[in-house]
């Protein structure tokens, strides 16, 4: 296996780190190549489709659901998608494309029974959200002490420390409201708020704690009601939790139920079905598709301003020269376009690049 990480290789232009990936996929006779997807970088359709085709090309996606449409273009040049959204999995198959659900927080060597004595009732970890304080307060009104933890306090800034928290605790409570972003291409821009599954619930339910989750269609999908206690409303939250922390017989029992509904997606477990899923995917003959506009301005923007923000001269010349020649992909009127839009984003960063030069040569 060899790891390849781009932000190590982008003072080259894209067709030369293309180059280097595939040197190291004929070197290493590397059949299946996993690209790391979502948010715009520099790897997109046009990236894709020049790895070299004699490989399985795969996407990981972890956050498909404000990036969907732009993901959908990428995989077009993909054999396969990974997903950590279990309905994103059925969005790519509507479209004829091989998916699979892929869980991020499931390794049994940190997350598992530590065996440890119970301090907390109800942990929470996570970041701090209006919305999420108000289901917090209520419980604690209603006399339901919740230990809160954020990602940046001491006793919680590692893996390590954050299993061990969950260990002393008997209830985790997890959040599935996410909000939405603004961006012109999301389709659901128009809406503040989505709900997603959270690697809280099997980071739980892999160290033999119950969790309490509110309602997510995309959690459903992976256990039902009788598995994982879901929640809608701040009354029915403390309900559930307040039933459990009376009653340890229906704890212990529903905990051993989430637990062992859990351990199906444990990376030791889960990466049989990975491969099993892999194997039977083939290298499939990819379609001429035409990009949107507006999606190859966003990674023209992307792939210069990469550049820019890591000081890199040459790079960003080389790529900008290589866009341009690339017009040549496009027909008249989508090569103009691309062409006024390249040289626009390029006089966007261009001056301020060379100006940065000459300070750093300066303080030199």
């Amino acid at each position: 296996m060899s790891v390849f990480f781009l932000k190590d290789h982008l003072a080259l232009s894209n067709y030369e780190i293309l180059n280097k990936i595939n040197q190291i996929i004929n070197e290493k006779k590397i059949d299946i190549v996993l690209l790391e997807g979502d948010h715009a970088n520099i790897v997109n359709i046009d990236f894709i489709r020049d790895i070299s085709n004699k490989v399985k090309k795969g996407i990981f996606l972890g956050d498909d659901m404000v990036w969907h449409i732009v993901n959908l273009i990428s995989a077009q040049q993909c054999d396969f998608v990974f997903s950590s959204e279990p309905i994103s999995v059925f969005k790519f198959k509507e479209l004829g494309i091989e998916a699979f659900y892929v869980p991020i927080e499931g390794d049994g060597k940190i997350f598992k029974d530590r065996k440890l004595k119970k301090i907390y009732d109800v942990l929470h970890f996570g970041r701090n959200k209006t919305t999420r304080n108000e289901f917090i307060n209520h419980l604690n009104d209603n006399e339901v002490r919740v230990k809160c933890v954020s990602p940046y306090d001491e006793e919680a800034n590692s893996m390590e420390k954050l299993a061990n928290l969950i260990n002393i605790s008997k209830i985790i409570i997890n959040f599935a409201e996410s909000a939405n972003g603004e961006r012109n291409f999301n389709q659901l821009r128009f809406f503040k708020k989505f709900y997603q599954t959270k690697g809280r619930i099997q980071m739980a339910g892999l160290s033999n704690v119950l969790c309490v989750s509110e309602y997510c269609a995309s959690s459903e999908l992976l256990y039902d009601k009788s598995e994982l206690p879901f929640f809608k409303t701040k009354d029915e939250c403390l309900k559930i939790i307040k039933s459990y922390l009376s009653n340890e017989d229906e704890l212990k029992k529903a905990t051993e139920k989430f637990h062992l509904r859990t351990l199906n997606y444990e990376d030791s477990n889960y990466i049989n079905q990975i491969k099993e899923f892999i194997d039977k995917v083939d290298i499939k003959t990819k379609e001429n598709f035409k990009a949107p506009f507006w999606y190859n301005y966003l990674f023209i923007n992307q792939n210069l301003r990469t550049r820019f923000k890591n000081n890199y001269l040459s790079s960003f010349l080389k790529e900008f020269f290589n866009i341009i020649l690339s017009l040549k992909r496009y027909d008249l009127i989508e090569s103009i376009k691309i062409l006024f839009s390249t040289v626009f984003v390029f006089l966007r960063y261009f001056p301020f690049l060379l100006l940065k030069k000459i300070i750093n040569f300066k303080n030199e």
